[in-house]
């Protein structure tokens, strides 16, 4: 009988539900031990796309200094609107300014992703990035989203899944990367690492006939 290999641990250095949901999904078997690192500013002249890399390099690599061994997922999202960032609201006056800016405009939305090996102290990091259209917003749109509070802890002060599909009319690009976690890039920094995620994902659909 041939040795089975050892399939190593995952930990999601990130306390979002929203990755947490999709890596259920799919059927990662995982811990989450969220990095509390407090995520710098953009550098003068860095292009989103490295800033988004570099914080979730970051975010991985503080929550490896706690394993000898597994692979950290490490991620970072951020909502590009013109030349600015738009990270989480720090208040609803915050996420009204947010939302009255992507009124009636395409946005980008980039998320990056680190994965590390803490056994071998290898990692392989990329990004993605979608673009988002929303339609003309009433400012009474605008305050009937604030009122469900959907805009608590999300970047750019909505959440592509949930009321704020409703504001949405038009997506370029991978859906699951505004949602936070862009599934495409992980499976292909996985088979950079070497690592055929097929062989990590538990069978938890089921198939019903029509």
């Amino acid at each position: 009988m041939p040795h089975k290999k050892h399939m190593p641990e995952w930990i999601l250095a990130s306390a979002s539900p929203r990755r947490k949901e999709i890596l259920d999904r799919l059927g990662m078997s995982f811990r989450i031990d969220p990095s509390h690192i407090k995520e710098p500013d953009c550098r003068p002249d860095e292009a989103p796309s490295s800033y988004v890399v570099r914080i979730a390099r970051m975010k991985a690599r503080e929550t490896a200094k706690g394993y000898n061994a597994g692979i950290i997922i490490g991620a970072d999202t951020v909502v590009v609107s013109g030349n600015d960032l738009l990270g989480k609201p720090a208040s609803r006056e915050d996420a009204r300014t947010m939302l009255s800016r992507l009124g009636g405009r395409w946005h980008e939305v980039l998320s990056g992703l680190c994965i590390f090996d803490c056994d071998k102290g290898l990692s392989r990091a990329g990004y993605s990035r979608s673009r988002v259209h929303f339609r003309r917003l009433a400012s009474s749109d605008i305050e009937w989203y604030l009122d469900r509070g959907e805009y608590i802890d999300k970047a750019g002060a909505y959440a592509v899944q949930g009321y704020a599909s409703l504001f949405i009319d038009s997506i370029e690009g991978c859906y699951f990367n505004i949602v936070g976690f862009p599934i495409a890039l992980f499976e292909k920094l996985c088979r950079k690492m070497g690592i055929r995620l097929l062989d990590h994902l538990k069978m938890n659909l089921k198939i019903v006939a029509g």
